[in-house]
């Protein structure tokens, strides 16, 4: 099946620029009528078309100690020798308008402005919406002139097709035609990292669209908001830059690479952050521990908090020029039932089986964060288990018994926990498809009452709909009083609220040339950062007699890949340039060398693996099949590889010890591994996180003397997590030995001595040959 997408008539722009000063008068609440000049829009477009399919590049009007004014299709108002923009195109001075008021003054009128439509489209985020080029040289034609559709999809005069489950494609096409058919959502998230020029042109021309819709329908203009979930490209994961500042003892390294982050997303246009995500890493097997930081609450908070001091620049929450943070997901989700992932709901519970958890270690990151004056929460799928698999919580003193419905739905964990109890004042934007798929709690309510239920539980705003926004559902929702008045008003004014201190009403757009120029003048403190980062991230965790750093470059060195599914050939051909570059000589046995280099990657811990995640660095085995929906078993099994060929490794290091040599040893630590079927082969072994290759070859010759400190806490053996049948108020579940709520460093008082005297350390904690325990905090310099 295919979608057709809309037809367009063609459409010509007068791109003349109005330059010339009207009068027109002052509307500013309370004050009498003054006279004003009124500088018309530069561009204007003929009457009848269905959109511009020009490039229109902003206009700006500076003010001498005020904000800039950006416009493309609507007017400016001059006024006491300062600028303003007509956003709805009346010739009059709006106290929305007017810079100089302040925040809640400007967006109460700015609501009563709004038409009932665009309210509704405030309720809503487009989940996709990027431009089709990357770099500036696709966006440009031979003569210079800018090609639209590299960076909006339009109707155009042909019928364009879509193949049914290219989803990225639609949800694209959808986010851009969305502002020029009528529907009235101002937000989307972009999916693609491009270059700053181009990021500041696909940002122009939303907004020149959505200014476009403003006058072509006669409505106030709301400028579109553009989103992205966090981009790292060239850093260490973000459980790297934990170690890193665990390593330094502060986060001074974390907020100067979030202030310089910042200064590229506001040059592309890009206004807040789905993230960073800031769970705290307690349930081992759990697929998202790679893209969060730590399972120390300390270093979250700190890492939390140098998070928002840098993107927002202070505690003022965010303001212009600043990234507003939606940080997530609340109130953390690694408490997850034996580690299985709320996308599925297999994942749907969340377990605090350990009496106070939730204060002692769920929270503080996000209570440093929304201290620190954080813009926005983002709550997670899963919801609370209020059974016997919990125990009690509470915070500050109140007691927290929520409902057993999505943390999106829930009022005990928005309304008791987040705003009355932790203080939390700004936005809380839910996550994806909570409506159409990750329900849980919900399944039985219409999509209107589903919609209903978050916006009266505290979302202001949703992000739903993988095949598009269920406008006809908000409606219902909002105009059926499904919604309360006072939730409309709540979720209405702090979607408005941000848009407004961000100074999105005065200019939301970039300059493109200004844009170019941040990213090249801002390149070599980039790098730098990236290669400082990467090697402070490097965790010495074991150096037998010394091993490192490396002394002699007359040695012949074996390069040794090992992922989850097989050689990684690029990986084989770095680390030879790597070792080639500092005079080693490189063979092709493992038998010929006096050095082995085994470069580990282990894998297989997915969002919708149907089975038990697996630690054990393993291939091939078997392991029982589970129900996504629900976690039951099927009764079959399936085969599942962490680390293909595995057994080569003991192998490999017969050989070179044979000769009286070496093996060096780098993991790749996304998930806590089990080190039994590496670590023990190892006269050294470092711990990376998707590190560069650089930053660790100098840790090995001894160019950087290592400082990474483990973020989490490696698993002993199987027996430490072993999950079991057990029967709880006449219900049998599957219970974990070590609880799913409590942090690695601190399980064992948590835990059966049976269980613990089964583990090669006697505890949940990872020893080496040499005695090194593997706790969080835990790594060796030279």
């Amino acid at each position: 099946m295919k979608r057709k997408m809309r037809k367009a008539v063609s459409v010509t722009t007068a791109l003349t620029f109005a330059m010339s000063l009207t009068s027109v008068a002052y509307a500013a609440e309370g004050e009498t009528e003054a006279a004003a000049e009124y500088i018309p829009a530069p561009y204007t477009v003929e009457e009848g078309i269905e959109c511009p399919t020009e490039y229109l590049a902003p206009v700006f009007y500076e003010n001498e100690g005020g904000p800039r004014i950006g416009v493309t299709l609507v007017g400016v108002i001059s006024e006491d020798g300062k600028y303003f923009k007509d956003s709805n195109n009346d010739g009059k001075l709006d106290p929305f308008e007017d810079w100089r008021l302040d925040t809640a003054t400007r967006v109460a009128d700015l609501i009563s402005k709004m038409t009932p439509e665009q309210r509704i489209g405030l309720l809503a985020n487009d989940l996709m919406c990027s431009p089709a080029a990357k770099t500036a040289d696709e966006v440009y034609d031979e003569n210079g002139n800018v090609i639209l559709s590299q960076l909006v999809s339009l109707p155009t005069d042909e019928e364009v097709e879509a193949e049914e489950g290219d989803v990225m494609a639609m949800m694209n096409k959808a986010a851009s035609y969305s502002v020029v058919t009528g529907q009235e959502t101002r937000s989307g998230v972009i999916r693609k990292d491009t270059d700053t020029e181009v990021g500041a042109m696909f940002n122009n021309t939303l907004n020149m669209l959505a200014e476009f819709s403003s006058v072509n329908q006669g409505e106030v203009n709301i400028p579109y908001m553009l989103i992205s979930n966090p981009m790292t490209d060239g850093f260490p994961a973000t459980e790297g830059m934990a170690a890193a500042a665990m390593g330094d003892e502060n986060y001074d390294g974390i907020k100067a690479y979030a202030e310089l982050d910042s200064q590229i997303w506001d040059a592309k246009g890009i206004h807040q952050m789905y993230g960073p995500q800031i769970d705290l890493i307690t349930d081992p097997r759990w697929s998202r521990n790679a893209t969060t930081y730590t399972e120390v609450p300390e270093v979250m908070s700190g890492i939390s908090e140098a998070l928002v001091l840098g993107y927002q620049h202070g505690t003022d929450g965010a303001q212009l020029g600043d990234v507003a943070l939606i940080m997530k997901h609340f109130p953390g989700d690694c408490a997850a039932e034996n580690g299985f992932e709320s996308h599925y709901g297999m994942g749907q519970w969340r377990i605090y089986a350990t009496e106070g958890s939730l204060e002692k270690y769920q929270l503080p990151g996000f209570q440093a964060a929304i201290d620190a004056g954080l813009a926005g929460i983002m709550p997670g799928y899963s919801r609370p288990a209020t059974d016997g698999r919990s125990a009690a919580q509470s915070y500050k003193g109140v007691e927290i018994t929520p409902e057993e419905i999505g943390n999106a739905y829930n009022t005990t964990i928005l309304q008791t926990l987040l705003k009355d109890t932790m203080g939390f004042d700004g936005f809380i934007n839910s996550d994806s498809n909570i409506i159409s798929t990750q329900n849980w709690g919900a399944a039985d309510m219409t999509p209107a009452e589903r919609y209903a239920t978050t916006i009266n539980a505290g979302c202001d705003v949703i992000g739903d709909g993988m095949q598009g926004i269920d406008y006809d559902s908000i409606r219902e929702a909002v105009n059926s009083g499904l919604v309360t008045d006072e939730a409309y008003e709540r979720a209405t004014t702090n979607r408005m609220t941000n848009w407004m201190d961000m100074g999105m009403f005065e200019n939301p757009y970039r300059d493109a040339a200004e844009s170019k120029a941040v990213a090249e003048d801002k390149a070599d403190e980039l790098n730098a950062m990236k290669t400082e980062m990467n090697q402070k991230s490097v965790v010495l965790m074991k150096n037998h007699e010394n091993t490192l750093p490396l002394a002699d470059a007359s040695k012949k060195v074996y390069v040794a890949s090992f992922t989850a599914s097989g050689e990684d050939e690029a990986a084989i051909e770095s680390w030879k340039a790597a070792f080639e570059g500092a005079g080693y000589t490189i063979v092709d046995k493992a038998e010929e060398a006096d050095i082995a280099f085994l470069d580990v990657v282990p894998g297989g811990i997915t969002q919708a693996s149907p089975n038990m995640a697996v630690l054990e660095l393993v291939d091939g085995i078997d392991v029982e099949e589970r129900n996504t929906e629900d976690q039951s078993k099927t009764g079959e099994t399936v085969e599942v590889s962490t680390l293909q060929d595995v057994n080569k490794i003991a192998k490999t290091a017969e050989a070179v010890h044979a000769n009286g040599g070496i093996v060096l040893g780098s993991i790749n630590i996304t998930n806590p591994w089990i080190l039994t079927n590496l670590e023990p082969y190892c006269d050294a072994l470092i711990g990376s996180f998707s590190t560069s290759v650089d930053a660790r070859m100098d840790v090995l010759t001894g160019a950087y003397n290592p400082t990474g400190k483990l973020p989490i806490t490696m698993v002993s053996c199987s027996e430490v997590i072993a999950v079991n049948d057990t029967e709880i108020d006449g219900t049998v579940y599957e219970v974990c030995v070590s609880p799913n709520d409590v942090p690695g460093y601190d399980k064992d008082q948590y835990m059966d001595a049976e269980v613990l005297a089964q583990s090669p350390s006697g505890s949940y904690a990872y020893k080496d040959a040499d005695g090194n325990v593997y706790a969080a905090w835990y790594g060796l310099s030279y």
